[in-house]
C-alpha cells in the first residue's frame, strides 16, 4: 500500500524510476514507512511474548489447562517470527536495500469498498492494472485517472506504489471515430464481460474516443486573418455539408438545414446571415447567434469562446 503523501505521483522523480532505481528522496520517505512499520512488529512481539510467558507460567487449578501450554507455544512462535521480521527487514526493508522499481503498464480500473473489522470502518482502495491489485491510499485513489493506459513504478517485494505516469492512448479500432456510437457500444459491452483487463481495456477505449473527438472537434475560436478566409460572402461559402465526429451538418440555399447526430437522428432548421455577418440558425431547437468563418475545408463555428470545426464533406 502507498501511504499518504503529499505528491503520490512525483514528477520530478519519473525519470529515474524509469530507469529503475529509487530517488534518494523516495528512499527517505520508504525509510519512515519502514521503521513505522518495524514498530508495530516489536511491539506486537511484545505482546505475544508477554501472552505466551503468562500462559505457561504455573497457576492455580483451571478449567482449561490443558490447553494453556499450546496456547502459550503459539503466542512465543508468533512474537519469534515478528522479532525476526523486524531484526531482518520486512519486504519493504528488502526493498529498500535493492533500491529498484519494477513497472507495470496496461489499462487502469479503480475500485474501493467498506471494510468492517469489529467498530472500526474504513474504505480501503485499490488501484488495478495488467491483472494486479495494488492497494492504495485515498489520495493516490483521487490522483490516478479513472481510466486509460498507465505506467506504475513499484517495489518488487512489497507492491508500494512509488509512482505513476499517464501513457499515451493506444490506437483506436478502424472506424472508431466515424460511428463512435457502434464502437462505444461495443466498449461497454467489453466492460461488463467479467473479464477485469478486458474492461480497463475496454474504458481506456472509451476514454481514447472521448479525447480523440474532442481534438477533431475543436477549433480556435479565434477567427484568422482575412487573407486566410474564404473570399466569398459567408452566405455563400457555408452552402454544402459538413462533418465533425459523427456530426453532420448541411446548409440548403433555401435557408434550410439538417443536423445529422449520431445514430442517423436528423434536426431540421433554418439558417441566415445577419447584416452583421453573423450565423443565426436554430437546427438545435432553439435560436443560437454564432460567429462562424470558412478557411479552406473547414467551417468554425464559435460560441462564447467555444468553437467546433466541420470539414467539408461530400
Amino acid at each position: 500500500m502507498i501511504a499518504s503523501n503529499i505528491d503520490p505521483f512525483p514528477a520530478a522523480d519519473l525519470e529515474t524510476n524509469r530507469g529503475g532505481p529509487l530517488t534518494d528522496a523516495q528512499r527517505t520517505w520508504l525509510q519512515g514507512l519502514a521503521r513505522e512499520g518495524r514498530k508495530d512488529e516489536f511491539i506486537g512481539a511484545v505482546f505475544c511474548a508477554g501472552m505466551g510467558v503468562l500462559l505457561l507460567a504455573p497457576v492455580g487449578p483451571s478449567p482449561n489447562l490443558w490447553a494453556r501450554p499450546l496456547a502459550g507455544a503459539a503466542f512465543l512462535v508468533v512474537a519469534f517470527l515478528l522479532f525476526r521480521v523486524g531484526a531482518t527487514g520486512d519486504s519493504m526493508t528488502q526493498d529498500m536495500r535493492s533500491g529498484r522499481v519494477e513497472k507495470v503498464e496496461g489499462a487502469i480500473a479503480k475500485r474501493s469498498f467498506d471494510s468492517d473489522a469489529g467498530r472500526t470502518r474504513r474504505l480501503i482502495y485499490y488501484l488495478d492494472v495488467a491483472g494486479q491489485s495494488f492497494e492504495v491510499d485515498s489520495t493516490a485513489y483521487n490522483e490516478a485517472p479513472e481510466a486509460g493506459i498507465v505506467s506504475l513504478y513499484v517495489l518488487p517485494r512489497s507492491h508500494v506504489i512509488v509512482n505513476m505516469e499517464r501513457m499515451p492512448d493506444r490506437p483506436l479500432p478502424a472506424g472508431a471515430l466515424a460511428s463512435p456510437a457502434e464502437a462505444i457500444r461495443v466498449a461497454i459491452t467489453t466492460a461488463r464481460s467479467g473479464d477485469s483487463v478486458a474492461a480497463a481495456e475496454a474504458m481506456a477505449e472509451m476514454a481514447a474516443i472521448k479525447t480523440a473527438m474532442h481534438v477533431e472537434m475543436a477549433g480556435s475560436a479565434t477567427p484568422p486573418p482575412p487573407d486566410q478566409r474564404d473570399p466569398r460572402p459567408l452566405a455563400d461559402a457555408i452552402l454544402g455539408s459538413w462533418q465533425t465526429g459523427p456530426i453532420k451538418m448541411a446548409f440548403l440555399a433555401d435557408g434550410t438545414m439538417v443536423t445529422t447526430l449520431p445514430g442517423g437522428r436528423q434536426q431540421r432548421g433554418s439558417w441566415s446571415v445577419g447584416p452583421d455577418g453573423r450565423l443565426h440558425a436554430n437546427a438545435t431547437g432553439r435560436d443560437q447567434t454564432l460567429d462562424a468563418w470558412v478557411a479552406g475545408d473547414v467551417l468554425t463555428i464559435s460560441e462564447n469562446g467555444q468553437a467546433l470545426a466541420y470539414r467539408r464533406a461530400a
